[in-house]
């Protein structure tokens, strides 16, 4: 049974210096990296049990292959998400829809569980079906989860070869990149923003009206998004306006190139990035404000 006087830092810091080779002392026993280490997959199969998989490698492996998995999900946090990482059933779980009240929850692809775990045991690609259902959730739910963003960007760091578009998955905001699908991700949160302090308490902004289509078809959906933002700007006061106003001109300053009028789903992939982490550094400053 998992002591509660331990900690998931404590367990991070272990698994660390276990994938130095390093070995630990752990409540009186000494982890050995050394050690050979077994993990046995079982899938049910009517009324019987079937292996899935038989993994064996040594223990500073295992804890090096955790650890660079674990790294490659690093993602600025929501102040209101109490653990610092995701295991594997909380990854799967993200590609599947949360439930309406009385509804039985959904469940992941069944061979998505196994197939990711040993692509983290063996530091392999990660499962394609892995990406899929969380493109699938964000279209139909028209936002990014942490969880989702995180899987995102663990996705293309491992299976990705295109280094532009693994500068941006990073984790927190890169205000220097011009990378043009995470720029406009950036500025459509900007957009966002502007639309609700405008008019407080809508129900229905631009992101569950255009977010599929601005980050697919942006040559087609900014024009209208600019257009809107003006008619919003003019509801602030003067201070607020000139602000916003700025950040516009910013972010359009960083486009050098003519709005494509079809993104690729990577390119989409580093919009919603983008989006993601221009919110979450607009929450953090209003946090920061609180705590002054």
């Amino acid at each position: 049974m998992f002591d509660a006087a331990y900690s998931e830092s404590d367990l991070l810091r272990t698994l660390h210096q276990l994938a130095k080779g390093e070995p630990v002392m752990w409540d009186e026993t000494l982890l050995d990296p050394s050690t050979t280490f077994y993990v046995l997959g079982l899938a049910p199969n009517t009324a019987r049990l079937s292996v899935r998989f038989f993994w064996q490698n040594s223990f500073g492996f295992l804890a090096k292959n955790l650890e660079s998995h674990y790294q490659r999900l690093q993602m600025v946090r929501p102040a209101y998400e109490k653990f610092p990482t995701l295991p594997i059933w909380c990854l799967a779980k993200e590609t599947v829809r949360r439930p309406s009240p009385g509804s039985r929850p959904a469940e992941p692809n069944p061979r998505l569980g196994g197939d990711l775990l040993l692509s983290v045991l063996n530091d392999t690609p990660y499962p394609a079906t892995l990406l899929n259902g969380v493109v699938l959730r964000i279209r139909a739910e028209h936002n990014i989860s942490w969880g989702q963003a995180s899987i995102i960007k663990a996705y293309y760091l491992k299976n990705s070869q295109n280094e532009t578009l693994k500068e941006v998955m990073d984790v927190q905001l890169n205000e220097s990149s011009t990378y043009l699908p995470y720029v406009l991700g950036r500025l459509f949160s900007v957009l966002e923003d502007i639309q609700q302090k405008a008019n407080p308490g809508i129900n229905t902004t631009i992101k569950d009206r255009y977010f599929n289509a601005a980050s697919a078809t942006p040559a087609m959906v900014f024009p209208t998004l600019l257009n809107l933002a003006q008619k919003h700007l003019a509801k602030l006061n003067k201070g607020q306006a000139v602000n916003y106003d700025k950040r516009i001109t910013e972010l359009m300053g960083h486009i050098t190139e003519t709005l494509p009028a079809r993104m690729s789903l990577p390119e989409q992939n580093a919009f919603q990035i983008g989006y993601y982490h221009e919110t979450q550094q607009r929450y953090t400053k209003k946090e920061d404000k609180q705590h002054v």
